[in-house]
């Protein structure tokens, strides 16, 4: 990323050309316990080809959590071999 856009007391912690590797790196972030929000910034018109200045989806969390962001990002997430996500088993079961 050459440019990180901030937005008041958010800045860019990651970038994507679609809305839902941004949700899925989003999510990652809240489990985390950083605040993120998603920002979709693309412009999409057909027949038009995929032009990265109008495909562009910005994922923010605070000004102050941004470096710790994106070194969580950048390091490998392995999911669990059975597919399944870990949960903590609720009261009622």
């Amino acid at each position: 990323m050459s440019e990180r856009a901030s937005y008041a007391d958010w800045d860019t912690a990651a970038e994507a050309s679609q809305v839902f590797e941004a949700e899925l790196m989003a999510l990652r972030l809240r489990e985390a316990g950083i605040e993120a929000r998603v920002i979709d910034q693309s412009y999409r018109q057909e027949p038009i080809p995929s032009v990265r200045a109008l495909s562009l989806v910005r994922v923010l969390v605070p000004a102050g959590r941004a470096e710790e962001a994106r070194r969580l990002l950048a390091e490998r997430a392995d999911l669990p071999e059975d597919g399944e996500l870990a949960t903590e088993p609720s009261e009622d079961s």
